[in-house]
Formats: structure tokens, sequence, C-alpha cells
């Protein structure tokens, strides 16, 4: 689901006075477009980035002095203060019309495992999948359900439902998730070679001890 976005025509002001004033500046540019400068509230542009991943499609809704227009853009990039960490520059990417592109898209793993339950342990290796897609059959995530999952048992990229719109660009025998047999608690005993270094040091010394008296 795309996350709306309203922002303006940048002003001529460089950045760090549009910063001063809370306003993140940022750009909108892509393949058979012309780029468009933009200036957005830094609360808003906040708001948009708790919510919005890689694969979110936002609809940005630009003012200015000509009227409105409505661009449908992802987020590439983002700037942050080295110090403040705050946003201060935002790249938007507009698609090309008909052309695919790639993305990671995240992997949600649900369930809880058969195998966890006996005592298992779940370990996830790999959360986001590289794909090749059509902007608009783009999905925000995918679920990978892993209730069946015993020990020792593990899902691969073949094993899950993966719309036909999109091709993965990973080996299909990559694991995704593994439920894994607990490690055994190991335990040290000292070795019989340890036990006697400490008599035989006392025994030599009070040998000696004795032939000096």
């Amino acid at each position: 689901m795309a996350l709306n976005l309203e922002t303006t025509v940048r002003e001529r002001d460089k950045a760090k006075r549009l910063l001063k004033r809370k306003l993140v500046p940022g750009i909108v540019y892509g393949p058979g477009h012309e780029n468009v400068k933009v200036q957005i509230p830094e609360s808003e542009i906040v708001s948009v980035l708790h919510k919005a991943k890689e694969t979110t499609p936002i609809h940005l809704v630009i003012r200015g002095e000509d009227g409105e227009i409505e661009k449908d853009v992802f987020i590439k990039s983002i700037q942050l203060h080295k110090l403040t960490d705050k946003i201060i520059h935002v790249d938007f990417y507009e698609p090309e019309p008909g052309k695919v592109m790639h993305f990671k898209i995240p992997l949600k793993f649900v369930g809880e495992p058969v195998g966890v339950k006996a005592g298992g342990i779940l370990e996830e290796i790999i959360r986001e999948l590289e794909i090749e897609v059509l902007p608009k059959d783009l999905i925000e995530e995918i679920v990978v359900d892993t209730s069946n999952l015993q020990v020792g048992e593990a899902i691969r990229i073949k094993d899950i439902d993966i719309p036909e719109t999109m091709k993965v660009l990973e080996d299909p025998d990559e694991v995704l998730v593994a439920v894994k047999a607990p490690r055994a608690e190991e335990v040290v005993t000292p070795t019989v070679e340890e036990e006697e270094v400490e008599p035989e040091a006392i025994k030599e010394k009070s040998e000696e001890e004795s032939k000096e008296e």
C-alpha cells in the first residue's frame, strides 16, 4: 500500500537555511523524467520513514507555482547528519513505466516451529531476497510460515510461494531458516596428568630438602 507525502517545489534557499526552518531538501529523479527539487516538512518525512521500507511505494504530491503534480516514487537514499542523525536530504526514484526494477524484499517469519517447542533453536539465515519485478507488482514483504519445521529441518528459497510476477535473483537451494538441535553443555574435568602435576612437584622438592638436611 502506497504512503502519501505532500511536498513543495524547493525554494532557492540553501540547504542549511531550509533545515533551520525544519524543511528537508530532496530530489525526485528517474529515467525519462525531469529532476524535481523538493522540500518536505521534517515532521512529515520522519513520519513516513517510520512506516516505509525500500519496497514501499510513495505517492508524492508536489505543489508549485504552476499547480500540483503527482508522482509515484520509491525512497532511494537518505542522508543523515553525522552528529545528530537528523535527516538532511532524501532522494526519491521515479521508475520508468513498464520496466522491471531490482529490490530486496524482506522476509517475515511467522509461526512457532514444532521443533522449537521440542527444544530446538530457530535460526534465521536469510532475512531478505533480491528480486526483479515491475513496480506495479511489488509487494512489501514475503511471509514464510515456519510452524511445521522439525528439529534438523530447513526451508529453502525453492520451498516458499513467490508470486509469478516476481523473479528471484538468488540460488533456489539457499537456506532461509532452520531449526537446529540444542547444543549440549560442555563439562570440563581435569585430566589425570593435571591432577598429578602438583603432587610430583611437591615430592621432588621434599627429596631435595632432605638431601640438604
